[in-house]
């Protein structure tokens, strides 16, 4: 009799276990391989055919946040870049304002007219061309700040200047007598000049 029972026992342990067999092969047979996603799931970057994306690129050398539309959509490294993804098709405004602050740094208007990939790129700060075609060496300040003296008939740079006004002006090297000045108006992430004659 014990064996029996002993028997029956186990014939029914072995056809639980087929069965729990079985709904665990159903169960998976559903699902996506246990060993990673199908090769046509693959990143869904490959297919822009189905969504228009603005890929955005910093170079401006500071952290920024992006916005479309007034949106904030995320925050960029120097040399970072990222992608706004499923953009309707219209017109977008885009600005580029330095971390935490309302100061716009950059700004652009994407026409997304197809389902493509667009790109902005945003360059880094302004800068100040100066040339010297006066005569004399010149001592060049900004805001008064001094940057730099400048040879006659040379160029030099004043680097990654903000927005807003700046004041220029030239003092003759020689006796500091100022022979020019100038009020620059920087609203946009281009390059300006200052041609002293």
């Amino acid at each position: 009799m014990r064996r029996m029972k002993t028997k029956g026992t186990n014939h029914l342990f072995n056809v639980g276990i087929f069965i729990l067999i079985g709904i665990l092969v159903f169960a998976l047979a559903g699902c996506e391989s246990i060993f990673g996603p199908d090769s046509e799931d693959q990143d869904d970057d490959d297919d822009d055919s189905e969504e228009a994306r603005i890929i955005v690129t910093s170079y401006y050398q500071e952290t920024l946040d992006i916005y479309m539309d007034g949106v904030f959509q995320f925050t960029l490294e120097d040399e970072d870049s990222d992608k706004i993804r499923n953009v309707t098709l219209d017109e977008h405004d885009l600005e580029a304002k330095l971390t935490g602050t309302s100061t716009v740094v950059d700004d652009e208007t994407v026409d997304v007219t197809a389902y493509q990939d667009y790109t902005w790129n945003i360059d880094d700060a302004p800068d100040i061309n100066v040339i010297n075609n006066y005569g004399v060496a010149l001592k060049i300040y900004m805001d008064g700040n001094y940057q730099f003296d400048i040879a006659d008939e040379e160029d030099r740079w004043i680097m990654n200047v903000s927005f807003g006004e700046h004041f220029l002006k030239a003092l003759k090297a020689s006796d500091d007598k100022e022979i020019a000045s100038t009020t620059l108006v920087i609203e946009a992430n281009k390059d300006y000049m200052w041609t002293i004659e």
